[in-house]
Parts: C-alpha cells; structure tokens; sequence
C-alpha cells in the first residue's frame, strides 16, 4: 500500500520482512526533488538499536511508488546497520533485493540521491548525531563500475569508544563494480560472514576532527565480517601531534603508542605525515610496520 497519501498521522511501513526491523514515518511526501519522509524512525526487533531522521529526502529510479518507499527504507536501515556494526540476518534477502532494483537502475544510467537530515543512532547507551549525511551514486549504461560519494558533517559523539578521536566531518569518493552492490548491501545490514567479498576502489577519503586532518586513497575488499575486510593504499595526517594528545588525554596509552610509532616511520614534511598502509586481518601496517592499535 502506498503511503503518498499520509500527511501528519504516524504510519508504521511494513516494507522489510518481520524480524528485520520496523520503520515508520510521521508524514511523507512527494516533490520535485523526490520522496520526502519526515521523522522517520527506524528500529531493530530487540529496540537496542535505532535511528530517528528529521528529514529523509531520497530521488532515484524505481519502477513504482511502493519500490520507492523500499529502497529509502533500506538506505537507512543500511546506514545504522554501517554507524553501529549490527547485522541482521532476517533482512539479508531483503536487502539484497533492493539492491538488485538499484542495479538495474544504475546499469541504465541512473543516479540515486538521498540526503538525511538531523539523524541519531542509538545502539545500547551509545548515541552517534550526524547534521547532514548525503549520499550520491551514479551509473552508466556504459561501463561496469559505479561512482559515488558519502559526505557525513556534524557528527557528535557519546558513550563510544575513543569518542576524542572520531571526526566530526567525513566525506569518501569511490567506486565499485555494480553488480557487486546486492552482496554489499546484504553483508552491510543482513547476513554478517557468509556474503561475498565486494571490490571498491577508495578515489578519496577524508575525515576531520578539530585542526587534525586525514586524507587518503587506495583499495579496499569489504565483507561482512570485519576479520576479512581488507585495505591498502596511501594515508596522510595533517597535525598528528593533535590526536596523540587526544589518545594520551582519553588515557588510551596504547593506541597513542601506536600513533607515535607511526609517526616515527611516516615520511614527514612540514605538518604533514604520509605512510603506505593495509589493513588486514584487523591489523594496520604502516610502511611495513605493524601498529598496536587495539
């Protein structure tokens, strides 16, 4: 059933599958601009996890209003799902559905655009606030790959780990090829190990957190388990010296121990540091440096 229709009376969605989660919405909307949801809210069956956006606006091709509604589901569920590291088998069919509609639409030349606005996600006591999260991806009937950007401003931060050092600012280029889309959604949100290994290529990553920059690019295989995520390619840190202390202050001793190594093999010039680095195994190299960052 199509919710175009509701305007101010709260409307539970019954899109994802019982035991996935349940998402509902205050009002929703359509404009020049697309599908507009309003407090919209999203939470797993347990209600240790949740996320509540202001404002969803999300344009992209779908072949009815109802497919519509499902794919701007499933981006949020996808976007706890990647903010707290919860997998949910009971969405992983699901989920690999709506990615096989995005497919179809990237593959004829499509883009997809979706922007949240003033979103929360809660997992346990942990809250991760986000001003602005705006996700882009665009197809082409063409070539095998799809491009895309995330930009993340505003992010705030209570009762996470290492909470000091996280950035408030995000924003990634990169691309895939766009058959391997379903795997990445269904590994992101749903099925945690068993989903296939998708291959993206990181054109440019940056993150920032007071005057302490990172900057980087590279190659990255992502699975649904972290033990078997792996990456390579080139990082640069303006104003480390800044997160050491940060680590030092947060009496995280071994992860400033880390940086501080990683400092000492860096090539340094100026304000900047630079190191060839993988990740693998849960292990990050640096110059051929393991660092203790756990």
């Amino acid at each position: 059933m199509s919710l175009y229709a509701a305007t101010h009376a709260e409307n539970a969605t019954a899109a994802p599958p019982s035991g996935c989660a349940t998402i509902s919405a205050t009002s929703e909307e359509t404009t020049a601009k697309g599908l507009i949801y309003h407090d919209l809210a999203v939470s797993s069956p347990n209600g240790v996890t949740s996320l509540h956006v202001k404002k969803l606006v999300f344009s992209g091709f779908a072949p009815n209003a109802d497919a519509m509604q499902d794919l701007a589901q499933a981006a949020s569920l996808l976007l706890v799902s990647a903010m707290t590291g919860q997998h949910n088998a009971a969405c992983t069919q699901w989920l690999k559905a709506q990615g096989q509609l995005v497919v179809t639409g990237l593959q004829s030349g499509k883009a997809y655009d979706l922007t949240w606005n003033n979103a929360t996600v809660v997992h346990g006591s942990a809250h991760v606030s986000v001003t602005t999260a705006h996700y882009q991806m665009q197809g082409s009937s063409t070539a095998q790959t799809s491009a895309a950007t995330l930009n993340m401003s505003g992010l705030t931060f209570q009762n996470v780990a290492n909470q000091q050092l996280l950035p408030s600012n995000a924003r990634a280029a990169f691309s895939l090829p766009t058959t391997e889309l379903p795997a990445l959604m269904s590994a992101i949100g749903g099925q945690s190990e068993a989903a296939p290994a998708v291959h993206a290529t990181i054109s440019n990553f940056e993150a920032s957190e007071g005057h302490a920059r990172l900057q980087g690019h590279g190659q990255a295989t992502l699975t649904g388990n972290v033990a078997a995520t792996s990456a390579s390619g080139h990082l640069e840190i303006t104003n480390l010296e800044e997160l050491i202390e940060k680590a030092r202050a947060a009496h995280q001793m071994k992860l400033a121990a880390g940086l501080v190594l990683g400092r000492l093999v860096s090539h340094h010039s100026g304000e900047q540091n630079t190191w060839d680095t993988t990740w693998e195994g849960g292990v990050l190299t640096v110059n051929g440096f393991p660092l203790p960052i756990k």
